[in-house]
């Protein structure tokens, strides 16, 4: 049962038929029989339980929160199965898989001007882990042989990687920031940050044995570079989250700066957290948490600058307020770009909203290295 996939339309589906059947039930037996206070009640309990159940079912469907009902209740899994479309390519940093991503992109060829989007699994040599991905090729890949810069994008939790393209709308506003020149072609990264279903990972390697970093700052890179015409350089490089994906993002640049020169948090936050959907991840390892907290990353030498963006909506409160607390850490050489006199919450139509400001400030990152190493 915990594996069953709760945003499939089927799902939805009976959730919905499932309401209006008890509706309909419940009025056509409306004035029948011996105990109608009891079951117009229970009748309109039901009704109401289910209508909110639907309501739920479809929210979570387009903002892709919970995949399985494992995930739902906590229960974590090693397995992603569920998320990976069928005969989509396995791609690994010895070179597997390159064959069934020329059949894949072959049998999908881009719509003129629009990007094409890539479902993979992507198989890690240092950790082990083969996640779900959904990389974001531009329109004329391949056209011209140049190699591209690499924006990762990290959800939040719960989220998953069809979390940006689906709920945010990110591979639309690539497509027209590209074809209108604001933007340089490039590579788009949605990945996979929980290596455990259900199980909110930090993108940290915990004491526990999830190695969250060293998937996403080690093997992603590896294969994406040899499978992709990617960009070498840490300025070719950029990670973009938002809420726990922004805390990801900051601290994975923070805690490698040689591999990526920019991190963009939208609405995120800068202190490693220890709660329910993460469990104890440092086990009272102290060093291992404060080197995992961007308050303390972002004041320590680094052998080149950083560059960040830093977002959130006024009416974010607690967002807006860890933004402010720590901003002011950021010094020279290191820059900041803040947006913060936005309205808006803790949402997707906030983080969309600010994509026009984001790419912009990538724009400046990618236009003077685009094609080159760094």
């Amino acid at each position: 049962m915990s594996g069953i996939v709760i945003t499939s339309g089927w799902v939805v589906g009976l959730l919905i038929g499932l309401t209006v059947a008890t509706a309909v039930a419940t009025a056509a037996f409306w004035d029948r029989g011996r105990f109608r206070v009891v079951h117009r009640a229970a009748g309109l309990i039901l009704v109401q339980l289910l209508l909110l159940l639907s309501l739920a079912a479809v929210v979570n469907k387009q903002a892709n929160f919970y995949v399985t009902l494992g995930e739902l209740f906590g229960q974590g899994s090693d397995t992603y199965a569920q998320t990976i479309p069928a005969g989509s390519p396995r791609l690994s940093a010895d070179g597997g898989g390159q064959e069934d991503l020329g059949r894949w992109l072959a049998e999908h060829p881009a719509a003129p001007g629009r990007g094409v989007l890539v479902p993979a699994t992507l198989a890690g040599a240092a950790t082990g882990y083969a996640l779900p991905a959904q990389i974001y090729l531009p329109a004329g890949y391949r056209a011209d042989g140049r190699e591209l810069p690499v924006v990762m994008f990290l959800a939040g939790y719960p989220g998953t990687v069809h979390s940006w393209p689906e709920s945010v709308g990110v591979v639309t506003a690539l497509d027209e920031a590209i074809g209108a020149g604001r933007l340089p072609p490039l590579i788009a990264v949605m990945a996979e940050q929980d290596p455990v279903r259900g199980r909110d990972s930090e993108c940290v390697d915990s004491v526990h044995g999830v190695r969250a970093d060293t998937y996403l700052a080690a093997d992603l890179p590896e294969i994406i570079h040899r499978h992709f015409q990617a960009a070498t350089g840490r300025q070719n490089w950029a990670l973009v989250g938002y809420s726990t994906g922004g805390f990801c993002a900051v601290n994975l640049a923070l805690r490698h700066p040689d591999r990526f020169a920019g991190a963009a948090s939208l609405s995120g936050y800068f202190r490693p957290l220890i709660d329910r959907s993460t469990g104890d991840l440092y086990q009272g390892d102290l060093e291992l948490r404060r080197a995992n907290d961007p308050r303390i990353l972002i004041g320590g030498a680094r052998p080149a600058p950083l560059r960040l963006f830093l977002t959130a909506g006024l009416d974010d409160r607690t967002a807006l307020r860890d933004l402010k607390a720590f901003a002011p850490l950021v010094h020279a050489p290191d820059t900041a770009r803040i947006v913060a006199d936005r309205p808006g919450g803790h949402n997707f139509k906030t983080w969309n909203a600010v994509l026009p400001d984001l790419f912009a400030w990538l724009g400046e990152q990618f236009e003077a290295t685009s094609g080159t190493a760094a």
